[in-house]
């Protein structure tokens, strides 16, 4: 039987199928999702609440918001933090007891203790697995998701990655008459996906979708530590960012003190005993007001809107035509995002009814797994190509292949010639991004061709599968990706 599995910047769960619907599995430790931290401990790995503890006592090897930086060129990253390093590939990797870590490495710990947990409700190890995943996640984004799930036992051919707006949409069963145009408000710990989907005669179709890998959650978290943090330095002086085992303890009282905040209009963020004084030891202990939160977070939830105006631009419609608006991801409960999609889209327009926000994803990829199982009728999906590809010739410009928003699976072919007269060797790197240049784009891969003169002629095809992977020929041979049997 395979499984549905959201791996969460913040939190993951696993989910089966009966037919009664999709069912959460409980984690190991009892609960309905497990945190995706993973520490370094002197014994090895350990993931989950075990490496909560462990980020009591050894902060430093002690990893968050994994997926925040997955599979990221490290030049490329927004923060700079004394768990990552650059890695011999070029990506992040985390600083490990022992040397550097890499991202797939540190998901897999995760995906492993998942995967035990639905062994141990199956009776039996699942045979594949279905792992949703952000709709702007590229290449090498998807492909470290693929080699997590392989280093942690799953079988690559039974290993399906899904967008996770799709799953949530399959979650909620919108396969109403009155609902022909669905927005999905993803809003995750590390992530932020807004999707626009069309649902008519059975066939789900994404129109337009816009996101972002570097808004959750966690900086809803973040700030609200750094609030707690300013208030303590107005009253004793002393500035706990720079002490890392405090801080690790004032994020966890910051988020939940966000989580009250969802159903109360006041929050205490206390951390006893964070700093030594004259006096003694101080603890932190602040109240902040729903308003203040909202007025700090404010810029956060306008970034989302502007993602999900992107979306409905790209789908070539406006607010009003929408018939409903699903809410998915812990951070969607927020009051205050609730009003703005309510303003903009109608409060009756609010899908209320359906599975919990955080599991949505998690149950509607259990939902596609039982499909590709032959357990249930497949749906029919028509998906977006989350970001355009193309190949730059070294000395020759940039080629865009297949655009962005295009549905796939797609191929397209083009030849391509040296650049200059007396060339030998045609480079060619394949780029994903919707720079015009391509020179802020992703690479995703390159190849040297040879070449016999200037008027040789190379044949260059580009396909996205059906499961939204890159297939690169070059001359009528596969040289990056693998060909798979239909699904």
């Amino acid at each position: 039987m395979m499984i549905g599995i959201d791996f969460g910047t913040s939190n993951s769960s696993v989910a089966i199928y009966r037919p009664t619907g999709a069912e959460i599995i409980e984690t190991i430790d009892g609960a309905d999702y497990m945190p995706s931290t993973v520490a370094d401990t002197a014994d090895g790995l350990v993931a989950g609440d075990a490496a909560n503890r462990v980020m009591l006592r050894h902060p430093e090897y002690t990893f968050r918001n994994i997926k925040r930086y997955l599979g990221v060129d490290y030049n490329e990253q927004e923060h700079g933090s004394f768990h990552l390093t650059e890695g011999p590939d070029g990506k992040v990797w985390w600083n490990g007891r022992n040397g550097p870590l890499s991202g797939p490495v540190l998901v897999a710990e995760v995906l492993k203790l998942l995967l035990l947990a639905a062994e141990v409700r199956l009776g039996r190890k699942p045979t594949g697995a279905v792992i949703a995943v952000p709709v702007d996640f590229r290449e090498p984004q998807r492909n470290a998701i693929l080699e997590a799930a392989a280093i942690a036992g799953l079988n690559p051919k039974k290993t399906h990655l899904f967008e996770e707006p799709m799953c949530a949409a399959l979650a909620y069963n919108i396969d109403k008459p009155k609902f022909a145009h669905v927005l999905v408000y993803d809003f995750g710990g590390g992530t932020f996906d807004g999707t626009i989907l069309k649902i008519k005669d059975g066939v789900m179709k994404a129109l337009g979708m816009s996101g972002s890998a570097q808004i959750g959650g966690a900086d809803f978290d973040q700030r609200l530590a750094d609030y707690a943090v300013d208030k303590f330095f107005e009253k004793e002086g002393e500035d706990l960012r720079a002490h890392q085992k405090q801080m690790v303890g004032i994020l966890a009282a910051a988020e939940r003190a966000k989580k009250v905040l969802s159903r109360d209009t006041s929050a205490d963020i206390q951390e006893p005993n964070v700093a030594f004084q004259k006096s003694g030891l101080a603890s932190l202990d602040v109240t902040v007001q729903r308003s203040e939160f909202e007025d700090m977070t404010e810029d956060l939830v306008i970034r989302t809107m502007a993602s999900v105006n992107a979306a409905l631009d790209q789908a070539g419609m406006t607010a009003e035509r929408v018939d409903g608006v699903l809410l998915v991801g812990g951070q969607s409960r927020m009051p205050m995002i609730r009003d703005v999609l309510a303003g903009m889209f109608g409060e009756k327009k609010i899908i209320k009814d359906g599975p919990r926000a955080e599991f949505a994803v998690a149950q509607g990829a259990a939902i596609r797994a039982a499909e590709l199982d032959g357990r249930l009728k497949r749906s029919v999906m028509q998906r977006l190509v989350p970001s355009s590809i193309g190949i730059r010739v070294a000395g020759g410009g940039y080629r865009s292949f297949i655009k962005r928003g295009e549905t796939f699976p797609i191929r397209r072919e083009q030849v391509l010639r040296a650049a200059y007269e007396d060339q030998r060797e045609l480079r060619l790197i394949v780029v994903q991004g919707e720079d015009p240049e391509a020179a802020l784009n992703t690479e995703v891969c390159r190849f040297d061709v040879p070449v016999a003169d200037a008027s040789a002629r190379v044949p260059v095809m580009l396909d996205v599968d059906q499961n939204g992977r890159l297939i690169v020929w070059i001359a009528g041979k596969v040289v990056y990706g693998e060909l798979e049997d239909a699904a």
